[in-house]
Parts: structure tokens; sequence; C-alpha cells
């Protein structure tokens, strides 16, 4: 008897727990829409560095092209393969 009692005092604590401010779900609501929100607008400017960064890798370890690791990434991670192409022009022309 004095189990289920227990039990019983239990259960009416934890749903205490789940009352929560409704504010909350708002808040989630709106992180989430925010989320997709960026991830739409942004998806080109990742899948894009993406790329870049694999080309970047592919010319210093497969072609052995290398360049300034730091300053390429860099400006491969913004601007993608075309930044690689950039960089690869300023090295053909003794820039970088």
């Amino acid at each position: 008897m004095n189990i289920l009692f227990l039990a019983t005092e239990v259960t009416k604590e934890s749903t205490k727990v789940l009352t929560l401010n409704p504010m909350y779900l708002v808040y989630a609501v709106i992180l989430i829409i925010l989320t997709v929100i960026f991830i739409k607008v942004f998806k080109n400017v990742i899948v894009n560095s993406i790329i870049g960064v694999v080309a970047l890798l592919f010319l210093n370890y497969v072609l052995n092209i290398k360049l300034p690791f730091l300053i390429t990434l860099i400006i491969t991670v913004i601007f993608g393969p075309a930044g690689l192409g950039v960089m690869l022009v300023l090295k053909f022309f003794g820039v970088v």
C-alpha cells in the first residue's frame, strides 16, 4: 500500500514538470523556422565550399601542386573553386 502511494506521488510530481511555459514551444518553432531558412539560403554556399576544399585537397595530394595552405583554404572556403582558380593563376604568375 505504501508503494502505491509513493508511485502516485511520483506521478503527480512528474506531471508538474510537464506543465511548462508555452513560450518555450513558440521559441522552439521560431528557432526551427530560422534554421530551415538559413539552410535553404546558404545551401549553395556550403556545397560550393565543400567542392572547393575537395578540389584543394586533390591539387595538394594528387597533382602535387603546392599552394600556401592556410590562405588558400580560407579563400577556397569563402569563394569555392573560383577562389582556388584565382590562387592557381596567382601561382602561375609567381605572386603566391
